[in-house]
């Protein structure tokens, strides 16, 4: 468990954050005790120690019993073993963040962001959560939860003992009721520290999810209940015997293009045992850039062979649906300056072979599409067709940019004739 969230913090680069959090560790006898931590605040904070309250603005140390709040901003405490904890004010719904000072430090609100080189442990709600070799966020809310970045966390709750891998959480309603196991991490965009830890994962699991509904809208369907088609598409998978039974026929075809593609980048296990993993992490609830973080597949390649896929695939354009009265399908044609009224078909953009036919041509529109209008004769361009799919908000990652490989190539996809 944790030399798999070792190889994920290489992978995202969460290994050159970590160190970042960490910082430059003194020697050992400059290190806070057992108990004891040093606080810097960027913000402001208050501090309870000995009955009296003080409001600190830069820097102080903290001894067993001290009690922090911050009131704005973010308090980051330096303790004993290289361990580094961060909070923080008012985010969202959370509270601010409560810390009281220990061998084994309380969270009593808010949230804390924990960064162990080898193990550290807190309490939340009467609970012990130890944090390994990584990062995690632990919140305290009713309960507690738990979100591991590239940790591997392990909880007693009551004696009632649970694991959370990286890439997953867990929320423990009160005390010993702990699920029984963990779910996909469930990531917020705007939250400063899921950006931190995957923002790569954040925007790669966007441009996935946008050329997964767009491929599953386009696809012929006699091409999609092909168990074969994904061998064809997916040149590398064509001597995988295990496609035609692993590939479940009602699943959209983006989804198992998707998955098939990083069960075909990822080395972990056999082509069986990855495809398994893949697919019941997503079933619950991953996005995809987690599910190929998890897999140790990098953005760069995931991207390069589903947009491959996405080119050698023959699509019938159903996004014109919605067009403007006049707007010309792609790959279509109309006699007298488009004044025919027959319906237009959509020529494929690429023929594809079938290993046990003759070749599949998708010339027609799928049942329930319309022909839009013949386009008016006129000196004016066509209207543009409308855009199915709103494009995602920016995300800056944090960590390292993807790729924009998707490119015209998927605007092509998901807005045929646009300009």
């Amino acid at each position: 468990m944790i030399a798999r969230g070792r190889r994920i913090a290489r992978l995202t680069g969460v290994a050159v954050v970590t160190v970042a959090l960490l910082g430059q560790v003194g020697c050992a006898d400059d290190e806070p005790g057992e108990g004891e931590a040093h606080l810097e605040v960027d913000g402001t904070a208050v501090v309870e120690r000995d009955g009296e309250r003080e409001t600190v603005d830069d820097s102080t140390d903290l001894s067993p019993g001290d009690r922090v709040e911050v009131t704005d901003g973010v308090a980051r405490l330096q303790l004993r073993d290289g361990v580094r904890m961060e909070l923080r004010g008012s985010v969202g719904d959370a509270d601010r963040s409560v810390l009281v000072m220990a061998a084994v430090p309380v969270l009593e609100a808010g949230d804390l962001l924990v960064a162990a080189p080898e193990e550290a442990t807190i309490e939340a709600a009467g609970s012990a959560i130890s944090v390994r070799s990584g990062s995690a966020k632990v919140s305290r809310r009713l309960g507690f939860g738990v979100a591991a970045y590239d940790a591997a966390v392990h909880i007693d709750s009551a004696g009632q003992e649970r694991e959370v891998p990286a890439l997953r959480q867990m929320q423990v309603p009160a005390l010993g009721r702990p699920p029984r196991a963990a779910r996909p991490l469930d990531y917020d965009g705007q939250d400063p520290w899921d950006r931190r830890f995957l923002g790569t994962a954040i925007d790669l699991g966007r441009r996935l999810e946008a050329m997964a509904d767009g491929y599953t809208a386009n696809l012929p369907v006699e091409e999609a209940s092909d168990p074969g088609f994904f061998a064809r598409v997916l040149p590398s998978l064509s001597g995988v015997v295990e496609l035609v039974e692993l590939v479940v026929p009602d699943r959209p075809t983006g989804e198992t293009l998707i998955g098939a593609a990083i069960a075909d980048l990822s080395r972990g296990g056999s082509f069986r045992e990855r495809w398994g993993e893949i697919f019941d992490f997503r079933d619950a609830g991953a996005e995809w850039g987690l599910v190929a973080l998890d897999q140790q597949v990098s953005a760069d390649p995931l991207l390069g062979a589903v947009e491959s896929a996405i080119a050698s695939t023959p699509l019938t354009f159903v996004s014109d649906v919605g067009a403007q009265p006049g707007a010309t399908p792609p790959g279509s044609s109309s006699s007298n300056g488009g004044s025919s009224g027959g319906s237009q078909d959509t020529s494929p953009t690429s023929p594809t072979s079938s290993p046990s036919g003759p070749s599949t041509s998708s010339t027609s529109r799928p049942p329930g599409t319309t022909s839009p209008p013949p386009a008016p004769s006129t000196t004016d361009p066509p209207p543009v067709p409308t855009t199915p799919l709103p494009d995602p908000p920016e995300l800056t990652p944090v960590i390292e940019p993807v790729t924009e490989i998707v490119g015209g190539l998927l605007g092509g996809l998901l807005n045929p004739g646009g300009g």
